[in-house]
């Protein structure tokens, strides 16, 4: 029996106790929330919804990414407009328009002249004045949005971030007493920063590190050694290393994992069209088949459980192709008949496709 899980990600369109309960149902063996997306409120809300569903919790860290916190913009924002930028301390002195960030250790590595991008295609502003106390004046230099929990880059510069947000540290303790156990850590990158998170996270929990930069796919070793687990995340993975390079980074990671048998998960885009559309594409499906070849324990549906349109039929799709993989590696696809999944778990359209 070839065991592979699959991991999902809620939010918005799956926290509530009916549809966990049919996730559960659909094959989903492990419940993530992700703190990127959550505030400490959110974060209390999603642990109340669990337990009443009998679910045990996961979380996932913000790790050492720079996010938007807050912001207070005008509806429609213009080029040359002013802003102030700053780290979350005494907001009541601000009564312009302004963007919060989170990780205050970034302050002293900005300077004027730095251009922060919030996103793939959101607002560029550029700073124009180091202010006391941790603040910035900003000029627009390109319009967009911003939403919060965004990720914000500055143009041509590496930071250096503590691996665990405030949030963090206060969400692994908070989860912890709420019966957490699995912590996924983002972008770890070497063996100090597993050091760091084992500070933190108390003994007998789970570290499952998720291998989303080029500094961690050249420490690759150091990680599998000293994780419990290893998530690729390929979305994250992409914003450092070209997009053709990401398969053949994931089926490096995979091949190395063998060495020291360690489970290793993957995500990001595994049922991209299903957010929106009843049935997945074929390129998906195969997808999915190559990566449970290659070893991967289990797989992870993020957005498509946490914003998508049709999170149960994702999950149970995933598993019928899971139980389909399972039946083939035993050499018993065609001796015996794989009954398709409930049709009221895929629903009507996607049961006839399959």
């Amino acid at each position: 029996m070839i065991n592979k899980e699959i991991i999902v990600t809620v939010g918005p369109a799956s926290c509530n106790k009916d549809t966990l309960q049919k996730l559960i149902s659909a094959g989903a063996n492990i419940f993530r929330i992700n703190l990127s997306h959550s505030n400490e409120e959110e974060l209390k809300k999603y642990l109340n919804i669990f337990e009443e569903a009998d679910i045990v919790p996961s979380i996932d860290t913000q790790g050492p990414q720079l996010r938007v916190k807050d912001y207070s913009l005008p509806q429609e924002i213009k080029i040359d407009d002013k802003l102030c930028l700053y780290f979350g301390q005494n907001k009541e002195d601000i009564k312009s328009n302004f963007i919060c960030l989170n990780h205050p250790e970034v302050f002293n590595q900005i300077e004027i002249g730095d251009v922060l991008k919030i996103d793939f295609n959101g607002l560029a502003i550029k700073v124009t004045e180091k202010l006391y106390d941790k603040k910035f004046i900003c000029n627009v230099i390109a319009t967009g949005s911003v939403l919060t929990n965004r990720a914000v880059d500055i143009s041509g510069k590496s930071l250096e971030l503590n691996v665990l947000s405030d949030f963090d540290k206060f969400a692994i303790d908070y989860s912890f007493k709420r019966g957490c156990k699995d912590f996924y850590c983002s972008f770890v990158s070497s063996y100090e920063d597993i050091v760091e998170i084992r500070k933190k996270i108390p003994n007998g929990t789970k570290l499952i590190s998720k291998v989303e930069t080029a500094k961690a796919l050249v420490n690759i070793e150091e990680i599998f050694i000293n994780s419990d687990a290893v998530l690729i995340d390929r979305g994250d993975l992409s914003r450092e290393i070209s997009i053709p390079l990401v398969p053949i980074a994931v089926e490096n990671i995979l091949s190395k994992s063998k060495k020291y048998e360690k489970d290793i998960y993957v995500a990001t885009n595994i049922l991209d069209s299903m957010m929106v559309s009843k049935v997945p594409s074929r390129a998906e499906i195969s997808d999915i088949y190559n990566l449970l070849s290659m070893g991967t324990k289990g797989l992870v549906l993020a957005a498509e459980v946490a914003i998508g349109q049709h999170p149960v039929e994702s999950v149970a799709l995933v598993r019928y192709i899971m139980k389909l993989y399972e039946q083939h590696s035993n050499g018993l696809l065609g001796i015996g008949k794989l009954s398709k999944p409930n049709q009221t778990l895929v629903g009507k359209e996607l049961y006839q496709w399959l």
